[in-house]
């Protein structure tokens, strides 16, 4: 699954085109025939190949050079290769938020405090009545609301903005 690993595996498909064989050249033989001709070919020593007569040896190395093996190496490489992107993305959200992460605990608590400071003066300011209620004032409040939008929608979207780019 490296870069390396990709260019082989297009150099072979490459060579392969090469040769000129028509796509269409198996179309009339089962699939698991040609497996077994590829197969056949696959573990025979190049000296035994060239005893066979000129038909079976053409077949057999026909067969392994049949270049759908080697097209469905490069999509699972593609795929292998997109799947490590997005992991990578989801790897330097998730520390980047832990890092920027901070837990506020008694949340339950800060609620209760904010209604009951809320309900007592009404008609007093944020900065008069909200923010004296709970203990860390604006801060902790500021906190609260971080680690609110750390979790959910924003997460995933941060996730998918990282891994397009």
């Amino acid at each position: 699954m490296s870069l390396e690993t990709m260019l082989a595996e297009i150099d072979k498909l490459l060579a392969v085109r090469a040769v000129g064989l028509p796509s269409d050249l198996f179309a009339c033989v089962a699939p698991k025939v040609v497996a077994g001709w590829r197969a056949r070919a696959a573990v025979e020593p190049p000296s035994h190949l060239r005893t066979h007569p000129l038909p079976l040896r053409v077949t057999l190395l026909a067969a392994l050079l049949h270049e759908r093996e080697i097209t469905d190496t490069l999509v699972e490489l593609l795929i292998s290769t997109v799947h490590r992107i997005g992991a990578r993305a989801e790897k330097k959200v998730t520390e980047q938020l832990v890092n920027a992460f901070k837990k506020v605990s008694g949340k339950e608590n800060i609620l209760f405090k904010l209604a009951e400071a809320s309900l007592g003066a009404p008609e007093g300011t944020v900065r008069q009545v909200v923010f004296p209620a709970v203990s860390g004032g604006e801060g902790t409040l500021r906190e609260l609301v971080h680690e609110f939008k750390t979790r959910g929608p924003v997460y995933r979207r941060t996730v998918q903005t990282t891994l397009k780019a």
